[in-house]
């Protein structure tokens, strides 16, 4: 008898099975449907949807270790005080809003909308697809990805595409990292919108490209914006590069400049190609610093140079491990103005330094 308890007693403590749970939305079922089903879900429980849901608000609040597959919605969808939650091919029309010290993991996703993570939270993205429209009154108003308020976000095959607001005071961003966040994006795409990458008030984040290469291209002014506390590093892959695992960061046809900053802001360059804009390739001003390592600046189309440095500012030419040998290629001048400086170290980098700005830009 006795034997026979202990084994009750050890079957009892063993953890329950995770359930697979189903929910069958047709064309356009209510979006409840999948509400209520969650609510059922315990702990490790996965919850398998097929068709398209529409309707409202989805709400993961106060959760813990929920997988949701399969899931196509029309609406928003929120992570609020939930973790360990993950989603496999997930389509959203709409915006995705992590909030409050939530935790998410996404794969294979599409999303017809924009991204905001606050809140201290983290997320994960792999494949992920964003086609966003400008609407003023979204969460997100026509920007791509937001991650604020010391968030961890990483985003890996990532594509975003958008468009301009039309309001230069209120310009939609491809990816915007603020509030002492941290954000981390692998290869893709950033391309459309008022400006490609904007990051500010100390939050750091890293463009690290795998073999596919970084392109942050065709944004209306600015491609790179870094300022007030905020660092940026666009780096490309380090030697042995190889034809099939090329891995570069493309900076191109982003207005009037590729990377532009400002206010204390740090910027880094490795590996990274600037191209096709009209006033510079480079702008450094107001006590920011920017180091560039093993890049091509072209001249830019309106003023022929390649940078200006300015009001406080530095520019740096370093190859660190791989000088002197290595270095940056610039077509055309760097106009050095307002106790400014540029100087190389441990690099082959050759340029030519002018004190009159033809073109005076905003």
């Amino acid at each position: 008898m006795s034997r026979l308890i202990l084994i009750s007693l050890a079957l009892a403590s063993l953890p329950a099975t995770a359930a697979v749970q189903t929910v069958a939305c047709g064309s356009g079922g209510p979006l409840s449907l999948v509400q209520n089903q969650l609510s059922a879900l315990s702990k490790g429980d996965t919850l398998a949807v097929t068709g398209t849901c529409a309707g409202g608000t989805l709400s993961i609040t106060g959760r813990d270790s929920l997988s949701i597959a399969g899931l196509s919605m029309q609406g928003d969808l929120l992570v609020s005080a939930a973790t360990h939650i993950s989603f496999s091919g997930l389509t959203v029309t709409g915006t995705i809003n992590v909030r409050d010290h939530s935790s998410l993991n996404a794969t294979n996703t599409v999303l017809n909308g924009g991204v905001q993570v606050i809140g201290n939270s983290s997320v994960s993205f792999d494949t992920l697809t964003i086609t966003q429209t400008y609407d003023p009154n979204s969460t997100t108003a026509g920007s791509g990805i937001v991650c604020l308020q010391g968030s961890d976000c990483r985003f890996s095959t990532t594509n975003v595409s958008g468009t301009p607001s039309g309001d230069p005071l209120s310009p939609t961003i491809g990816i915007q990292a603020a509030s002492a966040s941290r954000f981390n994006f692998g290869s893709g795409r950033i391309t459309g919108f008022d400006q490609g990458v904007h990051v500010w008030n100390n939050a750091t984040a890293f463009f690290n490209p795998d073999c596919d290469s970084l392109v942050i291209d065709s944004n209306k002014s600015i491609g790179v914006y870094v300022r007030d506390g905020g660092t940026v590093k666009l780096e490309g892959l380090t030697p042995p590069i190889s034809g099939s695992c090329w891995g570069i960061v493309i900076i191109a046809n982003n207005g009037n400049y590729g990377l532009l900053a400002e206010g204390g802001g740090l910027g880094f360059l490795y590996r990274a190609q600037v191209q096709g804009h009209a006033i510079d390739g480079i702008r450094v001003q107001s006590g920011s610093v920017v180091k560039v390592r093993s890049s091509a600046i072209d001249a830019a189309t309106g003023t022929g140079r390649s940078a200006w440095v300015k009001s406080h500012a530095h520019l740096w030419f370093d190859e660190e491990v791989y000088g002197p040998s290595a270095g940056t290629s610039l077509a055309g001048p760097v106009c050095v103005t307002n106790n400014s400086s540029v100087d190389t170290d441990n690099s082959s980098t050759q340029f030519t330094t002018i004190t009159n700005c033809a073109v005076t830009a905003p």
